[in-house]
């Protein structure tokens, strides 16, 4: 082999070829490497990449999950206080049945101590038994419409006590029949028959304990008639008074007057 007029021994050459073969290797191997390391992060940054960490559409779905989530508690809530109004609404009337009837049986108790006493005459043990049938009467139907009121059958407990009223007009019970259909009527929203109701108790039997729980809520009766004045003067009247039915008359005046 010549160079420039110089003569180099042909191994020299075949040396020459084969350095610079080696040296080309590692430039061609590391290109498939580079790519495969390549390929193998883009794969791994792809994923991530393909589902967007935040977008318009995916703040508009957590929002309204979130407002449903909200609007189902919000519901149970609804449900549940309604549930909880009703049975306070049952559990007052059963109060009122309740204390109605211990009362009733603290006058029956009461009411037998003079015939009793009248019985010291050989004559009167025989005497009593027809007014022992009615009483008997008076109070069965009576009960029968207290049982239907507990029960919540508001229609059939009117009906009842209306019956009571009409087979004894001077019963044991009239008050209590009267006062209980004031409550019915005012349930129904019937202002004028719970107004009439009320007043029999008021003007008729003034020294009735269920007068001053009548006259309460004949005022409260008068104030949704628009007679504000008359309601103003019943309501005062029974606040000065002790018991629940001062108290009940005191706070409506607080909170309508």
């Amino acid at each position: 082999m010549v160079i420039q007029g110089l003569s180099v021994p042909r191994w020299h050459g075949l040396a020459a070829v084969l350095v610079l073969s080696c040296l080309a290797l590692p430039v061609r191997a590391a290109a498939p490497v580079a790519e495969i390391s390549g390929a193998g992060a883009a794969s791994q940054v792809l994923p991530a990449m393909a589902v967007p960490t935040s977008s318009p559409q995916v703040d508009t779905y957590y929002l309204l999950q979130s407002l449903r989530d909200e609007l189902r508690d919000l519901r149970g809530m609804l449900e549940e206080q309604g549930h909880t109004l009703r049975q306070l609404k049952q559990r007052q009337i059963d109060d009122y049945i309740d204390l109605d009837r211990r009362f009733g049986s603290l006058a029956t108790g009461a009411a037998s101590v003079p015939g009793q006493a009248l019985g010291a005459s050989p004559v009167a043990p025989v005497l009593p038994s027809v007014p022992v049938v009615t009483e008997a009467g008076d109070k069965s139907i009576y009960e029968q419409a207290y049982r239907l009121l507990k029960a919540g059958q508001v229609p059939d407990a009117l009906a009842a006590f209306k019956t009571y009223l009409s087979k004894y007009p001077k019963g044991r019970y009239v008050a209590n029949a009267q006062y209980w259909m004031g409550e019915i009527y005012m349930l129904n929203n019937q202002l004028q028959e719970a107004g009439e109701a009320f007043r029999v108790v008021v003007e008729q039997f003034p020294a009735h304990r269920k007068m001053l729980d009548a006259s309460f809520k004949l005022g409260k009766v008068y104030h949704l008639q628009g007679e504000d004045e008359k309601a103003r003067v019943l309501l005062s009247g029974v606040a000065a008074t002790q018991g629940s039915a001062g108290k009940l008359a005191g706070d409506y005046l607080k909170a309508n007057f």
